[in-house]
């Protein structure tokens, strides 16, 4: 210290208090600024009185938290209420962190608290969470760096923009900030064991001669570790990773001691009973005998215990190797080689454990992951897949630079300073040290490999950093053991002053109310999401308008939705329970605010079966996957429009990595059609080119077509062929000048003749136009569409109009609405009689919920050589209010406007022209199987009026389903129908993108494209 500084202490007594307690205020600031930043906008997720959260397995979380309020102290056992039809053990889920938040809710509730205040209890979590990571990372930073360094530290984990901040404002509910925050205390505890064990140099002899006093405290501290990994195992049961990373550390660390000179008995002593501590622990709460990470099982005190054993073993060979006189080396020789030894006999004697293990370090640390695990957003790694290395490296590094800025960088100069002073034996923490590097190179592994680990690393950045700092004011102070600022000059404070400065600086800067890039990053992701606001209107229409679970079909066996329910490997569904289909991402959402099951969930869990039914191209396939040996299977099936269209990006192209019922890619289904731009670098998106596959899945047939049948039109799309891409969709160009993508011809003869002539064109794949029949669909029918619409979805559909001058009708042939639920239903069987040999058509006319918009479900059948012809309708038009809820049944929101009718094509020419006509209603008892009636229908013979300019050539005028005749040319005499609206009803599509974007006039009518064809069966109930 100056003689200045001497002097003002002796007069002012305050200034040494201050630069003793300086640190207390800067970190309550910091400490503070964390949590504003991460709960000034909690009131964006009350939408409606209700609180939403952002993410899917928040809401998971909302359901354990519920339950442990209901039951507490005790979590769900077992989980029948998704992963429908075998129900699942949540593992990871419904841990201590739902304990704690279910906790503070019955505090902050009084006993009692209401849904919103439990829900508001879970919002604020993560935030609270996140916020008091800063405890623990002070005090790992300070003990490398000083105070001052410690505060340095909290100051980056404040200002950094990162995945931590992003995973820890309020909303984001999942258990990663309460991970983080174990973790961390974990490690500075474990960083004290250690730092107490060299000191206090703890032997074998002192437990032989009961000296408890001298172990007193590095055993005690070892337990104290213990329960620490313990605990953090109890929140996050993957928190295994700890103890592995401990072993990593016992393997580099044990060895350099001996090598050092030093015992490394020390050292094994308090690493056994840590290791013990966490094996009993996770012992007494394990839940399956199984393998697994992800739930509490033998596995964790297996390794637990194992740790230990190997901490006794290499403390008792060090003692070996030195009483023999052996070399040096021998002890890590030794090591390394009883470790590879044990691998190899793992591999050969048990290879599936050995096949576990290895793929759980690449999917951890490895750098690799499956390409299902790739699916996951938070799974994928911080550079994109398939790149050249040097490209992958500065995608990586970039991403480290926006979420740390410089202090990524300067944080590697920390871990660089701390390795030399481990090597030159300056570091009086010599452990401790070891454990914070291996700490930091698997967090970075760890980060590489999937990004979500990223906010675990931000805490051994900010430690590294304060050993830069601790480092450099130690350097200008010249003493090794200097810590704080008061050691220095005043030109030598404004030098440390400024290289932090320059460190915290690009963390700083920021725009508006949030003050630094942290506080506007923290602002753009304190959102719920459109998704879930998208699907919320749905979801209560679920949990009101569909039967209770066990009550589907009249049982009276409902479920409790808080009961408790026994471990099993297959839950025993009663009757009347039954699944909902969607995309495992909206599993916890269906599970939650629908409260209903369904089959496939955030945990992956029956990931294929949903691929496998909504990328099927054959309907008796579909429904078996969606029908179970027991109880009603799969009744509903929801899907949104990013399932459905393009536009939706990961959700509509993620089915195919998890499809397997076949060779399929995303290749077999679109092409985007991209233009070059006068002036731009890239191409922009025009329109997409579909192949037939892509109108054959079941998510097509359903969302855009509601299942009606759908015929091909004279419709030409004509592009270059496509360029492959690298690893992405293949893209194509429109042809060049100034011609068209899409050209219309008078027939279908016409059409092929040029698609022929091309080479490259194709017919139909545009829109709302297959390029072959598509058969109707018997067992499913929409009954409910939200009324929101995506804005994102609108726009695109908008720049897909102008590209390829289609009507809303033509290129969205039904409402583009942001969720369609569809139930399966046996359909009500219909016997007929009409000429023999012919195509008879059955329309409806269906109205939308909410509007006046409608779309028209049609079916085709064959009579015999009798007259005769079945089918099955799976649309009602009466007897709505007979069968309900209460009744097991549904209340859809879907309903007909009219009867079905009955017609064959026109026969005949303009002046003798005939068709055979009928109309039937058809009961929602009979559609639903409730009842036996059975709907019969007699076609009669009716003469119709043709006008003359109907019939050219060779061609054969066709008959239009309705009243109004729409006649097209086609092929070899035969007839086609196309047929247009019946009933004149208001286009669904052209209603809601009007009011969305202005995009298509108000009732506008929408072709019904149905021709007589020889129809397809759908397949057997």
């Amino acid at each position: 210290m100056s003689q200045r500084r001497e002097q003002l202490a002796e007069r002012l007594p305050a200034l040494d208090a201050l630069e003793s307690w300086y640190h207390v205020p800067l970190l309550v600031v910091l400490v503070g600024f964390m949590f504003w930043i991460r709960v000034r906008n909690w009131r964006r997720f009350l939408v409606d009185g209700e609180v939403l959260f952002s993410g899917n397995d928040a809401w998971y979380h909302l359901r354990q938290v519920e339950y442990t309020v209901v039951n507490w102290p005790s979590t769900l056992p077992f989980e029948p209420w998704t992963s429908f039809p075998t129900g699942t053990a949540v593992g990871q889920f419904g841990t201590l962190y739902d304990q704690i938040v279910a906790t503070a809710a019955l505090v902050i509730g009084l006993g009692s608290p209401s849904e919103q205040t439990t829900a508001l209890t879970l919002l604020f979590a993560p935030a609270v969470f996140g916020t008091l990571v800063a405890i623990p990372a002070y005090f790992l930073a300070k003990r490398f760096g000083g105070r001052f360094g410690g505060v340095v530290g909290v100051a980056i984990l404040a200002l950094s923009p990162s995945t931590f901040l992003a995973r820890s404002v309020a909303g984001f509910s999942d258990h990663h900030a309460a991970e983080a925050f174990f973790q961390v205390l974990a490690v500075a505890v474990i960083v004290i064991a250690l730092t107490v064990a060299e000191r206090e140099k703890p032997v074998y002899e002192q437990f032989v001669e009961r000296d408890a006093s001298s172990l007193r405290r590095p055993i005690g501290w070892a337990v104290l570790a213990g329960i620490a990994i313990s605990v953090y195992i109890w929140v996050w049961p993957p928190g295994l990773l700890l103890v592995g990373i401990f072993g990593v550390f016992l393997l580099i660390a044990l060895p350099a001691a001996y090598l050092r000179g030093e015992s490394p008995e020390h050292v094994a002593i308090v690493s056994a009973v840590t290791l013990s501590v966490v094996g009993v622990l996770t012992l007494v709460t394990f839940q399956s005998t199984e393998i697994s990470v992800t739930s509490f099982s033998l596995l964790h005190p297996a390794l637990a215990f194992l740790g230990a054993i190997g901490c006794v073993f290499m403390a008792w060979l060090a003692r070996t190797v030195e009483a023999r006189d052996l070399p040096g080396l021998a002890y890590p020789g030794t090591i390394l080689g009883l470790f590879v030894l044990g691998a190899v006999v793992m591999a050969i004697v048990t290879p599936s454990l050995f096949e576990y293990f290895l793929n759980q370090l690449e999917r951890i640390v490895g750098l690799g992951s499956s390409a299902t695990a790739l699916t996951v957003g938070e799974a994928q790694p911080p550079f994109q897949a398939g790149v050249p290395f040097g490209e992958a490296v500065n995608q990586a590094l970039g991403f480290f630079r926006n979420s740390y800025g410089l202090a990524f960088f300067t944080g590697i100069a920390g871990a660089v300073v701390l390795f030399v002073r481990l090597v030159l034996g300056r570091s009086k923490q010599q452990a401790a040290a070891v454990f914070i590097l291996v700490w930091t190179a698997l967090m970075v592994a760890a980060t590489l490999t999937q990004t979500r680990f990223n906010y675990y690393l931000i805490v051994p950045i900010c430690v590294l950093n304060a050993v830069l700092v601790g480092e450099l004011i130690r350097f200008l102070a010249s003493t090794d053991t200097a810590t704080g600022l008061r050691n220095l000059e005043a030109y030598q404070v404004l030098t440390v002053l400024a290289v932090v400065l320059l460190i915290t600086a690009p963390l700083v800067v920021g725009s508006g109310a949030a003050l630094t890039s942290a506080g506007g990053y923290a602002d753009e992701r304190s959102y719920p999401g459109s998704t879930v606001r998208g699907w919320s209107g749905s979801l209560d229409w679920m949990a009101n308008n569909t039967p209770a679970e066990g009550t589907y079909g009249g049982y009276n066996n409902s479920m409790d939705y808080y009961g408790e329910y026994e471990r099993t490997d297959d839950f025993d569904y009663p009757d009347g329970a039954y699944g909902v289909l969607s995309w495992w991402d909206y599993g916890h959402w269906i599970t939650t605010l629908g409260e209903r099951i369904p089959t496939a969930n955030p945990f992956q869990q029956n990931a294929r079966q949903a691929a496998n039914f909504l990328l099927a191209d054959n309907v008796s396939r579909a429904n078996e996957i969606a029908r179970t040996e027991d109880g009603e299977g799969v009744r509903y099936v929801m899907i949104d429009w990013r399932m459905a269209d393009p536009a939706g990006g990961a959700l509509f192209t993620a089915p195919f990595t998890w499809y397997n019922d076949g060779p399929l890619s995303v290749y077999d289904d679109v092409t985007p059609i991209v233009t070059q731009q006068a002036g731009s670098q890239r191409p922009s998106l025009a329109f997409y080119a579909y192949e037939q596959r892509h109108y054959e899945t079941m998510r097509t047939r359903l969302y855009s077509f509601h299942g009606s049948a759908v015929e091909p039109e004279p419709v030409v799309v004509d592009y270059e062929s496509p360029i492959p891409q690298g690893g992405s969709i293949a893209q194509a160009s429109p042809p060049s000048g100034n011609e068209s993508a899409i050209k219309r011809f008078d027939n279908m003869s016409a059409a092929r003749a040029f698609v022929e002539e091309d080479g490259s064109a194709q017919i139909g794949g545009v829109g709302a136009y297959p390029q072959e029949r598509v058969a109707a669909l018997e067992h499913y029918r929409l009954a409910d569409a939200s009324q929101r619409l995506s804005s994102q979805l609108t726009q695109t559909l908008f720049q897909r109009l102008q590209a390829t001058g289609l009507n809303a009708s033509e290129l969205v042939p039904t409402s583009p609405s942001w969720v369609k639920t569809f139930e399966r239903v046996p359909g009500a069987a219909v016997e007929g009689t009409g000429p023999a040999n012919t195509t008879v058509e059955a329309t409806v006319e269906m109205r939308m919920p909410g509007s006046e918009s409608t779309f028209n479900y049609t079916q085709q059948a064959t009579t015999d050589d009798q007259g005769e012809f079945t089918m099955t309708l799976p649309y009602s038009t009466t007897g709505y209010e007979q069968w309900g809820t209460e009744q097991g049944a549904t209340n859809v929101s879907v309903q007909a406007t009219g009867p079905y009718t009955f017609q064959t094509p026109v026969e005949g020419g303009s002046d003798n022209a005939s068709r055979w006509n009928a109309t039937a209603e058809v009961s929602e008892g009979a559609v639903i199987g409730r009842t036996n009636e059975s709907v019969t229908v007699d076609l009669q013979q009716e003469s119709v009026s043709i006008p003359a300019d109907t019939s050219a050539g060779n061609d054969t005028a066709s008959g239009n389903a309705s009243a109004a005749t729409n006649a097209s040319a086609t092929e070899n005499g035969s007839a086609d129908a196309n047929a247009s609206s019946a009933g004149g009803g208001t286009n669904a599509t052209g209603a809601n993108m009007t009011n969305a974007s202005s995009m298509a006039a108000p009732g506008e009518r929408v072709a019904d494209a149905t021709r007589a064809a020889s129809p397809q069966a759908e397949g057997a109930r």
